[in-house]
Order: C-alpha cells, then sequence, then structure tokens
C-alpha cells in the first residue's frame, strides 16, 4: 500500500507557511514602496555587475593586446 502522506504534509506546510508569510506583509501603500526599493536595489545590483563584467572584459583585451605587440616586437 503506497501513501502520499509525506507529500501532503510538505505541501500543507509549505502552504502554511506561504500564508502566513502573505497575511504578515504590509499592504497598499508601504508594500507597494517596499518593491520598488526591492526592486530597484536588485536592478541597480545587475546593472553595477553587467558594467564591472565590461570592464573586466576590457581589461582583458588590453592585456592580451598589449602582450601581443611585446612577443612581436621582441619576437
Amino acid at each position: 500500500m503506497e501513501t502520499n502522506l509525506p507529500e501532503y504534509l510538505v505541501i500543507l506546510c509549505f502552504g502554511l507557511a506561504g500564508f502566513i508569510v502573505g497575511w504578515a506583509m504590509p499592504r497598499g501603500r508601504r508594500f507597494k514602496a517596499l518593491q520598488l526599493r526591492f526592486l530597484k536595489a536588485l536592478h541597480n545590483f545587475f546593472a553595477d555587475e553587467e558594467e564591472y563584467i565590461a570592464h573586466k572584459a576590457q581589461r582583458i583585451r588590453k592585456t592580451i593586446k598589449s602582450k601581443a605587440r611585446t612577443r612581436s616586437s621582441t619576437g
């Protein structure tokens, strides 16, 4: 006899936890302000990360070019 009791218990616990978290979240103007602040921080993080990666790629290209020049002039 196969039971799905553990799966149902997990679903019930996560459902209950989600309901409690949803109930505890601020609603209305405060929620919108909190959500905007969070999304703005997330956007800034990824924008800064993209800029950082582009800067690193530029430094790598510059290093490769300088090494290629050094090898061709000594070579």
